[in-house]
């Protein structure tokens, strides 16, 4: 998914006529003596130009400084090779290497990675990871929206206009790609990877983010075997279930209480009940 672009207004902080700092290399990977920062491999450093620095791309000047980058008021760069200044482009004019293999003309972004697909969404104003044709722009959420989650795709105006709620980036200006699961909450999918190796639920609403039937039957092989004591036998809990939003009564539980609508495991204790008290 993408959004709109930067309107591009000058930040307090912002000194154009700042001294250039001392111009250097930097590595995407320096051990393979790949050229570019964390974030892109390119051959050439851009002139910000709100402070006239040197960065090697809008990101690594957004997290060193107080103010944001107007990407699309770049017009220097200077290639990392031969050193030439010159305007921005995908060749270098002094020594005719290809700063990346990608280049777009209004975004200002150069990219080399050899396995990385990037397009530019006209509707959206920025460019975009991911092959073109597997997304297509909804004018409603004013945004770029994987095809195979047509069908799954609910509608909100502005969708975009929210930050990831694992990362906290914003997500409107972000060239990761987005995804929606079935809990509607968008997030980076890269961060819903990370997220998903230390817990199944959606961080805003702890909805199942995944088929959960593996970790509900071992939940549920552990219960047969798990004996509480004495003076919590009887005991029962009200529960509100996170995948079916229903509440119900089930037996009280140190880590795990049963939905009895949906056999989900996935439940938050909203209060504990009399002993035997019966299911409402």
């Amino acid at each position: 998914m993408g959004g709109r672009a930067s309107t591009g207004a000058k930040s307090i902080g912002e000194c154009s006529d700042a001294p250039q700092v001392e111009f250097n290399k930097s590595y995407h990977d320096e051990k393979r003596e790949i050229l570019g920062c964390a974030h892109y491999q390119l051959k050439a450093k851009l002139l910000a130009p709100c402070c006239n620095q040197w960065v090697t791309c809008r990101f690594c000047h957004d997290e060193s400084r107080q103010h944001a980058m107007d990407r699309f008021a770049v017009t220097r760069m200077r290639c990392m090779l031969c050193s030439k200044e010159q305007p921005v482009g995908q060749r270098c004019s002094g020594c005719h290497e290809d700063m990346g293999r990608y280049y777009c003309q209004i975004c200002r972004l150069i990219d080399d990675g050899p396995d990385k697909h990037i397009f530019h969404c006209e509707q959206c104003g920025i460019c975009l990871s991911g092959r073109r044709s597997d997304y297509y722009h909804c004018s409603v959420c004013d945004a770029c929206v994987a095809v195979d989650a047509r069908e799954r795709h609910s509608c909100k105006e502005k969708r975009l206009q929210c930050t990831c709620p694992i990362c906290d980036e914003w997500l409107s200006d972000s060239v990761l790609s987005i995804v929606q699961p079935e809990c509607q909450h968008l997030m980076h999918e890269s961060c819903l990877s990370k997220h998903m190796e230390h817990s199944y639920k959606c961080p805003v609403c702890s909805a199942s983010l995944c088929d959960t039937r593996a970790i509900f039957d071992s939940i549920e092989c552990y219960m047969r075997f798990s004996v509480m004591p004495l003076e919590y036998q009887g005991q029962m809990s009200l529960v509100f279930c996170n995948d079916c939003h229903q509440r119900s009564v089930t037996k009280f539980h140190f880590l795990y209480h049963k939905c009895q609508a949906c056999c989900s495991y996935n439940t938050a204790m909203l209060s504990t009940l009399p002993k035997h008290a019966s299911e409402q």
